[in-house]
């Protein structure tokens, strides 16, 4: 509330707004003096046409109810973000180790130590346990609305998912993948980044469902995915679940017509979407369906 009412204080100043000014046909002057002094929580319909007078989204003070330091703060996850795409994961720890935001910043905190032990893990300088070890503890010992923030939570999840997969505890994998689907995946989120990840999620499971060769489930897996790409217009993935969708109704020995039908497909996504790598192992492992 504190950092909230500052900002709004702030804001209000630098457009020549007086309270009253600010709270006409939105509250009483009172009001808005006590959610600049910190006192209360503003209503979220009141929260709303504050932002629309001061000309700022609304999701920039819900942030602060979270955080403080907003843009400080989009700055350093914009950094560090775009290093985990490259998995530059030293220049990660760097980035981390040397931040300055104030300690005070829960969720970010919460966010800093989620990636300092994914990336300390993929340079191989924690095990596979301590990781899992580290991850379990921000999810058990954190306060359960900071945690949703920006779905932390799920992102955690899927990465206790990844690195038991990768350590070749299947089961455990397939756990967390379902306790994450089973809570999201019916919701309509208009968040792109949640749907992007419980999309991600879901090619994951499949992958693993396929290597442990239940090819019932992976193939289950795959229409689900491909159902949801098409619900949230997200594609990304879509020539990948139709892939493993081929080689299900390959070992479940479906008809060739619609084995062919299949790849056929994902050789178009790959395609349109300038896949080299997916195009030639199409090609040269599928060549057989693709006449």
């Amino acid at each position: 509330m504190k950092y909230l009412g500052l900002e709004i204080s702030k804001l209000r100043a630098e457009m020549g707004m007086s309270q009253k000014e600010l709270a006409k046909d939105i509250c009483t002057q009172s009001t808005i003096s006590r959610i600049e002094a910190g006192e209360v929580y503003p209503a979220i319909d009141t929260l709303l046409k504050i932002a629309l007078k001061l000309q700022v989204p609304v999701e920039y003070f819900i942030e602060m109810l979270f955080h403080k330091n907003v843009l400080e703060s989009e700055g350093l996850i914009s950094e560090i973000e775009y290093h985990l795409k490259e998995h530059n994961y030293k220049r990660v720890i760097s980035i981390i180790n040397s931040n300055e935001i104030d300690n005070d910043n829960i969720w970010l905190n919460l966010y800093l130590d989620y990636i300092l032990s994914t990336a300390k893990y993929y340079l191989k300088m924690i095990s596979p346990e301590k990781c899992i070890e580290n991850l379990k503890g921000i999810l058990n010992y954190s306060n359960p609305t900071t945690i949703q923030f920006r779905f932390l939570q799920i992102k955690v999840n899927n990465t206790i998912a990844n690195v038991y997969g990768e350590n070749g505890e299947s089961q455990k994998c397939l756990y967390h993948f379902n306790k994450i689907l089973k809570e999201h995946i019916h919701k309509n989120y208009s968040d792109y980044k949640i749907n992007r990840t419980l999309i991600t999620v879901l090619f994951n499971k499949c992958k693993i469902l396929y290597d442990i060769k239940d090819y019932d489930a992976a193939l289950e897996a795959a229409n689900q995915g491909i159902q949801k790409s098409k619900e949230s217009s997200f594609m990304f993935l879509n020539g990948q679940f139709l892939y493993y969708k081929g080689q299900c109704l390959e070992k479940k020995a479906a008809p060739i017509a619609e084995i062919k039908e299949v790849y056929q497909q994902a050789l178009f996504f790959f395609e349109f979407q300038e896949l080299p790598f997916y195009i030639q192992a199409i090609n040269q492992n599928k060549k057989q369906f693709l006449q």
